[in-house]
């Protein structure tokens, strides 16, 4: 269970909640999340930054009056409204799944629940906690095919985490390639530290105007990075990582098709308007004169017709700037 990640989906859900039942809210989530897993790996249309935040909201929705809990705030869930409804749906299945005499039916403060979700952390498998809700257990499939691995970042996996952070999918692709070609250094670590850095590496440079100018920005990206990787990272190591990572890739090709794009983007654009201002006040066609010998040249040439319209919309403009 990545604790982090579920007190930051409570924060975000119920922001106004500091309630004393937060440790029993963070294991009904955490179960409900392993469920979840165990039904949908991978969710669809980028969805699965959201997971924490679903389980959050129908765990909320479901036990509001119990833990007398504010109103869950469904617009805080971090994808679109309508596919956020659809997920809430299937969610809200998860939830019938569990058994009714699981649910506890005194208040907290009173009388702990009998079932053992009212614990925050139990041992043993993801699949062994959710069999614990039910009153009737059911035949269930192997351990190592519930279990949920931390250590190992899927290609669906990858994809989703770049997606998260807006990494246009031409870059995407080539970030993949890098990413298994490092893969083999992490073998006894976890891949979600390559892929935090391979990510950060990304978004560094295409957020760069960003980051250097807005206060906290950068802090900001770190805390999200934290919260959407499920390597079970700590802020330190993510960082430590980060910075590595970003040195071991700094030379790939998309990296230099990055900074040429977005770094030195800017740059391009000055000079490009600087070349079109050259050309509308000498006018076109005298770089072939000057081969053929032309001695005059439009720079001196004030009376032709280019000079003439440059200089109107030259004067126009800085009659409207006085």
């Amino acid at each position: 269970m990545t604790v982090a990640q579920i007190k930051q989906s409570i924060k975000d859900i119920i922001p106004s909640y500091d309630g004393e039942d937060r440790t029993k809210l963070t294991s009904y989530i955490d179960s409900l999340y392993n469920l979840s897993l165990r039904h949908s790996r991978v969710l669809p249309n980028n969805s699965e930054i959201a997971r924490y935040h679903l389980c959050t909201f129908v765990i909320i929705e479901k036990y509001k009056n119990l833990f007398d809990l504010p109103q869950p705030d469904v617009s805080r869930i971090p994808i679109q409204p309508q596919i956020a409804k659809k997920l809430l749906e299937d969610f809200r299945e998860f939830v019938n799944q569990l058994s009714a005499s699981s649910t506890p039916v005194s208040t907290p403060k009173k009388q702990k629940p009998a079932a053992p979700i009212s614990t925050p952390r139990q041992s043993g498998s993801p699949l062994k906690k959710i069999q614990a809700l039910a009153s009737s257990p059911s035949p269930s499939p192997s351990k190592n095919s519930t279990r949920y691995d931390f250590k190992t970042v899927s290609i669906e996996e990858f994809i989703t985490f770049c997606n998260a952070f807006y990494i246009p999918s031409e870059f995407t692709k080539q970030m993949l390639k890098t990413f298994y070609s490092h893969k083999h250094k992490f073998a006894k670590k976890s891949d979600w530290s390559l892929a935090c850095g391979i990510v950060y590496a990304a978004y560094m440079r295409i957020n760069h105007l960003l980051l250097s100018t807005k206060m906290g920005a950068r802090s900001e990206f770190m805390t999200l990075l934290l919260q959407y990787q499920k390597g079970g990272l700590s802020k330190d190591s993510l960082q430590t990582w980060c910075s590595l990572v970003e040195e071991w890739v700094k030379d790939e090709q998309w990296v230099q098709d990055i900074e040429r794009q977005y770094v030195f983007g800017n740059q391009t654009i000055e000079e490009k308007i600087s070349d079109e201002e050259y050309r509308g006040r000498i006018g076109d066609g005298w770089e072939q004169l000057e081969r053929l010998g032309a001695m005059i040249h439009g720079e001196v040439l004030y009376q032709s017709d280019s000079q003439i319209e440059y200089y109107k919309n030259w004067s126009e403009k800085a009659c409207n700037a006085c």
